[in-house]
């Protein structure tokens, strides 16, 4: 789960209640999908785009941005159906009225995120949602079953059998085609580099956001839905269309930085995120360092984590594992931590001792006060 924090005074930044939501399932193009597509567009920026996405991010990857959308889906049903577009397999083009209503959808939502992203009247955390949405829908966008739909929720209510497993087709294709034969992340993308640049990617660069979609509409009718009649799918399977996979991450990597230079040319840095910390305080990169003291971190807060045990755990900088910081609340007393989901996304300070809990560094949460605006 995610969130996101400015620096709002405390009564702003926890609620006096929050009512949970159940979370969305079935349309999440699996993280490595996303932190890969990410990846491969952080190469293809220009040093005016890497320095603007690190100002507008705080310091936070393209990568460990990529997946906030999704974790945020439990507290943000707004951007529910951004995620998708549900173009029949039967349709050739995309017809907006028909296809996506009112602009609930992918398409529409990747103009407006980038819309957003160029605009110089946009407030700092304005740019910064729009920036995590786009590279989110991006990555999207280039899932085939995102953008196709053949009467079962693009693919989500077809039941196949995958390598002797029982799933549906949307599953196979958000992550458990690659995941049946990928072992190392970080071979796995260097591979994909390496074939980047083999690939004529100015080709791969050309046309619109409608055309990127329809791209991937006919991966879907041309192989995705292309299945054995007893919905077993086998190894041919796989080996038939990895590499359809791999062009489309590929492909999503190469247009999402085309997006971003383009978005961010004449972006020039706030004053918000980069001004210095006060005395006794840390960014959460830096908590490491100060295991011991007692201060103040200051971060973002990337995803929110209760156990089964009634932790509370607000990770920053990015999710568990790659969270650059964590506060915890252990079994809290009351109902304090009730409002906590509201953080996500946004950027706070947490006071108390910094300390190493397993190799991770972390404060613990006794009470609200100690979440306080850096």
């Amino acid at each position: 789960m995610i969130v996101h924090v400015r620096p709002f005074a405390l009564a702003l930044l926890i609620p006096a209640a929050f009512a949970s939501a159940p979370t969305a399932t079935g349309a999440r193009w699996w993280d490595l999908g996303h932190r890969v597509v990410a990846e491969l567009a952080e190469s293809r920026l220009t040093p005016h785009t890497r320095e603007a996405v690190r100002d507008i991010l705080d310091g936070q990857s393209l990568a460990d941005a990529s997946v906030w959308a999704d974790n945020i889906r439990q507290y943000r049903h707004d951007a529910d159906k951004l995620h998708y577009v549900n173009i029949p397999l039967a349709e050739t083009r995309y017809v907006p009225e028909r296809h996506c209503p009112g602009g609930q959808c992918i398409i529409a939502a990747i103009e407006q995120e980038r819309h957003v992203l160029a605009d110089p009247a946009a407030s700092p955390e304005e740019r910064a949602e729009a920036l995590r949405f786009l590279i989110h829908f991006m990555g999207d966008l280039h899932q085939p079953l995102h953008v196709a739909d053949d009467g079962d929720r693009g693919g989500n209510q077809r039941a196949v059998t995958f390598l002797g497993h029982a799933t549906d087709l949307h599953k196979v294709w958000d992550g458990e085609l690659i995941d049946s034969s990928v072992v190392n992340q970080a071979e796995y993308f260097e591979s994909l580099r390496r074939r980047m640049e083999s690939l004529d990617l100015r080709a791969l660069e050309a046309g619109t956001v409608v055309d990127w979609a329809m791209e991937g509409h006919r991966i879907a009718v041309e192989h995705a839905y292309r299945l054995p009649r007893d919905g077993r799918i086998g190894r041919a399977y796989v080996r038939a269309n990895r590499p359809v996979i791999d062009r489309a991450l590929i492909a999503g990597g190469v247009r999402l930085a085309k997006v971003l230079n383009e978005a961010l040319v004449s972006y020039r840095p706030g004053a918000s995120p980069g001004v210095p910390l006060r005395p006794g305080a840390y960014a959460d990169r830096e908590a490491a360092a100060h295991v011991g003291e007692t201060a103040t971190v200051v971060g973002t807060v990337a995803t929110i984590f209760r156990s089964k045990k009634g932790n509370v755990y607000l990770n920053f900088g990015a999710d568990y594992p790659h969270q650059t910081f964590t506060a915890v609340a252990l079994q809290p007393a009351g109902r304090w931590t009730d409002g906590l989901d509201s953080l996500v996304g946004r950027r706070v300070g947490v006071r108390g001792t910094i300390v190493k809990y397993r190799g991770r560094v972390e404060i613990v949460l006794e009470r609200a006060d100690q979440i306080v605006a850096p």
